[in-house]
């Protein structure tokens, strides 16, 4: 069967027995004879000259296949030694776009011999840059017979992070169904909240990041925080490259769980058998990733944050404490969630130092209280409930005594004790306790107090481990509260406490692709405040700001839950109304205007009232992009202030 090859808009046919020059263009003619690149590039085009290798990723504990990664074996390494030669003498020759469409075809039909198993195949520069790439990725996979959602596309250009181009390609290819992987994490400076945005699926560590891991603490530090990311963003995490034992040994310590490498196996010709010897079980991408101790299952949906908390793993009883307070530390260390920690903390407790009940309270310093979050018994049904009912003030009972004293307490006769209190709804009863503040560094955040119903019950050993178990969940909670901290502050704009420019730029793609799957339409509203400097000029800018922060809580009350008020910068801001139509868009910019008019104005202003004109547009009505309806929404703005200011208006 003969194959077609594209040649800048003309086609040429290669028989399967003969080798037939494909035609030149006027604007590509040339007398000089072809280079030996021009002809190697040629001898790529004919039927199966193309070499693909499969590279599985497996599970390290023991080696089940995660998934494949097609790799494309170079050929005529005399002629061209690297891909970048491969590419550059494909265009040179004006053959770049029919390579590119020989590979991906190529790699398609390995990826459907290796199906329902996931397949990674790489978005390479070349392949990136080509117009229209997601609806020909989409058209070539649909013709392929392979499932969207079992394909990979691996983002390797990282530099582009900061630019935000990366991120709406990430989104166009969800948008399609596929899946994306971030390669070579590591092996450029990339900040982690930018390769979040990308929202991978995958995330794969560069080599780099692995060779030496069992012998640099700094290393280790970095695959620490790559496993706590992965682990926040919902994404499997691949360690690429491992080639020692010590290496895999420390990797598996630090929580990382898929790699590949000469260690685990070396690729296989795709021209072969497609399962490497053993036939190894199969596991799913389309199952939330697994934690340390699970096993992978296909059951449950992920919340939107991806996250989910972790169980002590079954065989916990089996360890020793050393070994234990080990994987209690890793499990700390990979959670951003205080919920999650808190169960975990509880969790552990429950094995290293077995207890009839737990409670766990949050430090509210605004109020001065103690706040319960977490409390369990197995032998007192009115323990908990009593707990979760009662706040109680700094300085109270047995808790708020340890809590002073800022150091592990243990008390073998609570009731004796001169600061003990008794909870309301509970039975007197004899108890020992230990009373576990939760600190990091000079940051006291709350206690963690463990109950057994008798005295004389503990002993110190327990009161030290006890003590270890609270460190280490005072440190992730600390942790917990910077990272939230950090990605608020990203987003956030400091002054009216809504969400800032960069907020918006990432959600172009995002947003947008949200509202084109579920087939909705989506209201982008422009508001800006009329002669606004009057304000500042007759009362000052910090009158000013404090206008400003009034307007933000304006917009933010007129606003459903799902929608989004943004401060584009000085006196401008835009509401994004997920699913909003065209009268509850309406609706909503009334109410603003509403509540913009009902803002105090100290009596040295010139401005008598705070108006604001507002124009609207629709996706996909008026743009497909955050860019463009921005663009239209300016525009019925700026057409609102020349009819007379104080008034919406909605492009047509």
């Amino acid at each position: 069967m003969a194959a077609m090859v594209r040649d800048q808009g003309e086609v040429a046919v290669w028989p399967d027995a003969q080798e037939v020059t494909p035609r030149r263009t006027a604007r590509n003619r040339r007398t000089d004879s072809p280079t030996a690149a021009e002809l190697a590039i040629r001898d790529l085009l004919r039927p199966n000259a193309i070499r693909l290798m499969v590279q599985p990723f497996n599970r390290l504990c023991d080696k089940a296949i995660l998934g494949y990664e097609i790799r494309w074996r170079i050929p005529r390494l005399d002629v061209l030694p690297s891909r970048e030669e491969i590419w550059a003498a494909a265009e040179a020759a004006g053959l770049l776009s029919t390579l590119d469409d020989t590979l991906l075809r190529a790699e398609l039909e390995v990826a459907a011999r290796l199906s329902p198993g996931a397949v990674t195949l790489e978005l390479h520069p070349w392949r990136w840059h080509r117009r229209g790439v997601v609806g020909l990725l989409s058209r070539e996979v649909k013709a392929s017979g392979v499932d969207p959602g079992g394909i990979v596309w691996q983002l390797l250009e990282q530099e582009h992070l900061e630019s935000g181009v990366i991120y709406d390609m990430s989104a166009q290819l969800h948008g399609r169904g596929f899946k994306v992987a971030l390669a070579g994490l590591g092996a450029v400076r990339s900040r982690l909240s930018d390769a979040g945005k990308v929202e991978p699926d995958v995330i794969q560590m560069a080599p780099i990041m692995i060779e030496g891991v069992d012998q640099d603490r700094g290393q280790r530090a970095m695959v620490s925080a790559l496993v706590g990311f992965a682990r926040q963003m919902g994404a499997y995490l691949i360690a690429d490259g491992i080639a020692e034992k010590a290496e895999l040994s420390t990797l598996i310590d630090l929580g990382v769980q898929f790699g590949d490498g000469p260690l685990l196996g070396a690729p296989f010709d795709a021209a072969g058998e497609l399962q490497p010897p053993g036939r190894l079980p199969l596991l799913s991408l389309d199952s939330p990733p697994p934690v340390d101790g699970d096993k992978p299952s296909s059951q449950g949906a992920v919340a939107n944050s991806r996250r989910r908390v972790r169980s002590v793993p079954l065989h916990f009883q089996q360890l020793g404490v050393a070994e234990v307070l080990t994987q209690a530390g890793r499990a700390f260390q990979a959670e951003h969630d205080l919920r999650a920690i808190v169960e975990l903390a509880a969790d552990y407790l429950d094995q290293l130092v077995p207890s009839d009940g737990i409670a766990v309270y949050e430090a509210d310093w605004d109020s001065g209280q103690f706040r319960p979050i977490l409390a369990r018994s197995s032998k007192d049904p009115t323990y908990a409930v009593g707990v979760m009912a009662h706040p109680f003030r700094f300085g109270m009972g047995l808790t708020g005594w340890a809590f002073d004293q800022g150091t592990p307490q243990r008390v073998n006769d609570a009731e004796a004790h001169p600061a003990a209190g008794h909870l309301p709804g509970t039975a007197p009863q004899d108890e020992s306790m230990l009373l576990l503040p939760l600190t990091s560094g000079d940051h006291r955040l709350g206690m963690l107090d463990v109950v057994r119903f008798r005295r004389d019950a503990f002993v110190a050993n327990e009161l030290i481990v006890g003590g270890l178990v609270a460190y280490m969940a005072a440190a992730a909670w600390y942790n917990a509260q910077l990272y939230v901290e950090q990605v608020q502050h990203a987003i956030t704009d400091p002054l009216t406490g809504l969400f800032n420019t960069r907020w918006l730029q990432d959600a172009d793609g995002r947003e947008l692709a949200m509202a084109e799957r579920n087939g909705t339409e989506m209201a982008l509203l422009m508001i800006d405040l009329d002669d606004f400097k009057q304000i500042n000029d007759s009362c000052g800018h910090a009158v000013g700001d404090d206008i400003l922060h009034s307007v933000g809580r304006v917009l933010q009350g007129a606003i459903r839950t799902d929608d989004a008020a943004v401060r584009c910068g000085g006196d401008e801001f835009v509401l994004v109304l997920r699913g909003s139509s065209r009268e509850g868009s309406r609706r909503i910019a009334r109410e603003v205007r509403k509540g913009l008019a009902e803002i105090a104005l100290p009596a040295a202003s010139t401005l008598p009232v705070v108006t604001a004109s507002i124009g609207i547009a629709y996706f996909p009505r008026h743009g497909r992009t955050i860019g463009q309806l921005l663009g239209v929404a300016d525009g019925a703005m700026y057409s609102a202030k020349r009819r007379g200011k104080d008034r919406v208006l909605a492009a047509r």
